[in-house]
């Protein structure tokens, strides 16, 4: 497998798992309080972190300012602003439809590139980005249709859904800002560090009015869950695998968050499944592989000099 196509896999790989954080996050903040779920998220995953970037002897630290401010709006951005939002909208609406509204951070991400990194869009990625939002379109209108009332019910929870979308698609083009280059575990760790200290007051005032002896066991395996695969894998995969495509290509699998949320939502909290999601499935694949297929055929490789991390 050439370098090009396992970073495809670590991409998809660390999306299915966003995904699947929805509906874990919808089980936290049934029991925990947003701002304490989000930081002990957080904490579970930083011992995994923490002792294997320590331990290996020929692990680089960033040294300039420019990198630990990159870092450090990362992790306001794509961990503490997503989560927070992405919480608060969850205590409003289901997991499948904060799913569906995750839809749209390709085409956000795309627009980003685009305005912020100047990156261009082929005639193939545009045929994607178009796909992608078709399936958008089809996962999201059609379920406010079906139960107007129970869709003005949950307004608010969209929005802030959207709001942490848009959170996470800033994460994401900021992962080819230009910057010392680093380990994906590295820039994990530090990542996670940054939004663990942001986080901390908020989550220690949550906790003083917070009974522990109140939290459930699928809260707590939740938040274990949450720390490893979520906090851990996730970023791992995502930051291993944004070095070796653009950011547009990169955006384009954000689609299997929608995908993932709405399986697991399915699977773990028994939400209903329409026919329209399947056809929103079907669109949103499609506009991956146009994506992808610009990428292999266009020859777009992003240079190491200019990537934001090094494979570990």
């Amino acid at each position: 497998m050439n370098r090009q196509m396992k970073a495809y896999c670590y991409l998809a790989m660390a999306m299915a798992i966003a995904g699947s954080a929805v509906v874990a996050g919808k089980i936290i903040v049934s029991d925990i309080p947003i701002f304490l779920g989000a930081e002990l998220g957080i904490a579970f995953s930083l011992p995994f972190l923490l002792f294997p970037a320590l331990r290996r002897h020929k692990t680089t630290w960033p040294s300039d300012r420019k990198t630990h401010i990159i870092l450090f709006a990362q992790g306001l951005c794509g961990v503490v602003l997503y989560r927070v939002f992405m919480f608060w909208g969850l205590k409003h609406t289901s997991a499948t439809a904060a799913g569906l509204i995750g839809s749209t951070a390709p085409v956000l991400i795309a627009f980003l590139a685009v305005l912020l990194l100047r990156e261009k869009l082929p005639g193939s990625r545009l045929a994607g980005a178009a796909c992608v939002s078709i399936g958008i379109t089809a996962m999201n209108i059609m379920p406010f249709l079906e139960n107007s009332a129970e869709a003005g019910a949950t307004l608010l929870g969209n929005c802030l859904v959207l709001a942490a979308i848009l959170c996470e698609s800033l994460f994401s083009v900021m992962s080819k800002s230009l910057c010392q280059p680093i380990s994906a575990l590295v820039r994990t760790t530090l990542v996670s560090l940054y939004a663990f200290a942001c986080l901390l007051p908020l989550a220690l005032y949550d906790a003083v009015g917070y009974d522990f002896a109140r939290m459930n066991t699928p809260a707590v395996v939740c938040l274990a869950y949450y720390g490893f695969f979520v906090s851990f894998l996730s970023y791992v995969f995502w930051f291993k695998g944004v070095a070796e495509v653009p950011a547009g290509v990169a955006g384009s699998f954000t689609g299997f968050v929608p995908l993932s949320s709405v399986f697991f939502s399915w699977l773990v909290l028994h939400e209903h499944i329409d026919f329209v999601h399947w056809i929103g499935l079907l669109f949103v694949l499609t506009g991956i592989f146009f994506s992808c297929a610009s990428d292999t055929l266009l020859g777009e490789r992003i240079s190491p000099i200019k990537t934001i991390t090094k494979n570990t």
